[in-house]
């Protein structure tokens, strides 16, 4: 009887890996079919303009981590000369300036990255691993509640491009829950690729398209960038938590080196005999005040590592930062292959790609990320992210965890707070996830819900905002345990994530 455990985004990602498992397919095969289809099912994370991280380990022990983000462009035009405008995102309690436009697009990484997971692990042709996503996008997905809000967050970027009003709008309202999405031409595009293979997208019409477009209406892009991008293989981040062994996104992205100075600080702390009244609410707040002290650079990241686990010196990376909106899944297959990959395309750019659905990113459009000011970035660099897709050893060397996260800053330390639920305080897996998060940012401590009596104890020194119910700000960590053999999973409710198990 097959094993296997999928957690996701949305039910039809994880339900298009299950069939691809059930045909046989390794959990590799399963997440690129599932994030094929997340393009249309989560359309506003997912998506062939956009980029990812995955962390493969295999049965054989063997694990790596492939970098499929996006890179800056080669040149730079001129600031009067690009097209690069803002639009508010009202979340609720905060309003976000994000920048659209062509001028805001870097090289897309996406599906050189899933054709580069297929080269190395694939075991089923890339026919068949596209044909759920090009039946979804061509039959329809029906809106969930998740993908409903956020697509009328981010309705001002789908109102940009007529090609994506078609898709997005229904008799010029954003289409809500149990509304019909239908992305025919993604299909068809879709169905292209898997005859003529990457090239279709990196050197052949699509691409000269896209290049013509952005040279036409003021973006960056040149042909040379799109037949030049290359996915990057790296060593996982490695590192001990308890008797656990953690593999995780390394540098030059910063949200794996994050949470493993997280984990170190909160490794020093004795998790005391019962967590749920003592999660140790003042220490989880030290520990992150320690932390914050470190600036989120891979230089600086790299140094305080080195000093914190050992580490060798860090290697000099040329990056710029970024972060976005963001959706993660993970597979375990029946051999015990595991894959944990965090996908987004940030909120955007407002440009679908003519004829293929494809709508490009906007990763050179956000503030918070380029401290010396918009348009400072640095030429033909990766982009380093927040993301940081994880798979967790126990003392015997076996996968015990499987997990990621969307939610920007926040991804390191939701996770760091899962895993110590699950590690230091043997939860169970819906107590870990469920539990209430904190985050510490830019002087404000962010406490979820289900803190009260805690706080009254406390002694912060920086500004408190106690937050109404759960949030998808702290995070959506979708996660598979293994525990004694037993497979379980869980989506995070914040992002209404789903998991499917069979064991």
């Amino acid at each position: 009887h097959m094993k296997y455990a999928i957690s996701a985004g949305h039910e039809i990602t994880a339900a298009t890996a299950e069939e691809i498992l059930k045909l046989g397919g390794n959990a590799v095969d399963a997440a690129i079919a599932a994030y094929l289809t997340a393009f249309v099912t989560e359309p506003c994370m997912a998506s062939g303009g956009g980029g990812a991280f995955a962390t493969v380990y295999q049965a054989d022990g063997k694990s790596v981590v492939l970098d499929f983000f996006c890179q800056t462009p080669k040149h730079k035009r001129p600031v009067e000369e690009i097209e690069f405008f803002p639009i508010a995102v009202d979340f609720g309690d905060m309003i976000e300036h994000f920048y659209l436009g062509k001028g805001s697009t870097a090289i897309p990484g996406s599906i050189a990255g899933i054709y580069a997971l297929q080269e190395r692990f694939g075991t089923i042709p890339m026919k068949t691993l596209v044909q759920p996503a090009v039946d979804h996008a061509k039959n329809g997905v029906r809106v969930n509640n998740f993908q409903a809000l956020d697509i009328k967050l981010l309705e001002n970027v789908f109102r940009v491009d007529e090609q994506a009003a078609a898709a997005f709008f229904k008799e010029g309202e954003v289409l809500g829950t149990g509304d019909l999405l239908k992305m025919p031409e993604l299909g068809d595009f879709l169905a292209y690729l898997a005859e003529e293979g990457q090239r279709a997208f990196y050197e052949g019409e699509v691409a000269q398209k896209i290049v013509k477009d952005h040279q036409a209406f003021g973006g960056h892009l040149r042909m040379e960038d799109f037949s030049e991008y290359e996915v990057a293989v790296r060593k996982p981040l490695r590192f001990g938590y308890r008797k656990h062994t953690v593999l995780t996104n390394p540098l030059p992205s910063t949200g794996g080196a994050t949470m493993a100075l997280q984990l170190k600080h909160v490794a020093e702390i004795n998790p005391g005999q019962n967590p749920l009244g003592t999660i140790h609410l003042q220490q989880l707040y030290e520990s992150f005040a320690r932390v914050n002290q470190v600036p989120r650079n891979p230089q600086a990241l790299g140094l305080a590592l080195q000093e914190a686990y050992q580490l060798p010196p860090p290697t000099n990376h040329r990056f710029t930062n970024r972060r976005g909106s963001t959706s993660h899944l993970n597979v375990v297959d029946q051999w015990g292959n595991a894959i944990s990959l965090t996908t987004t395309i940030g909120e955007g750019s407002g440009y679908f790609a003519e004829n293929t659905g494809i709508h490009m990113n906007n990763m050179l459009g956000e503030a918070a990320l380029l401290p010396n000011g918009f348009h400072s970035w640095e030429r033909d660099v990766r982009l380093s992210s927040m993301v940081t897709p994880t798979i967790v050893l126990d003392a015997k060397e076996q996968v015990a965890f499987v997990l990621g996260s969307g939610g920007a800053s926040r991804i390191p330390s939701a996770m760091m707070q899962v895993l110590r639920n699950l590690i230091d305080y043997d939860l169970p897996l819906a107590a870990a996830v469920n539990y209430p998060r904190v985050h510490l940012e830019h002087g404000v401590f962010n406490v979820e819900h289900g803190f009260e009596e805690e706080l009254k104890a406390a002694d912060l020194q920086d500004e408190l905002k106690a937050w109404q119910g759960k949030s998808m700000f702290y995070g959506g960590v979708h996660i598979i345990q293994n525990k004694d053999g037993q497979l379980s999973a869980l989506g995070d409710s914040r992002r209404d994530g789903v998991a499917i198990v069979a064991s």
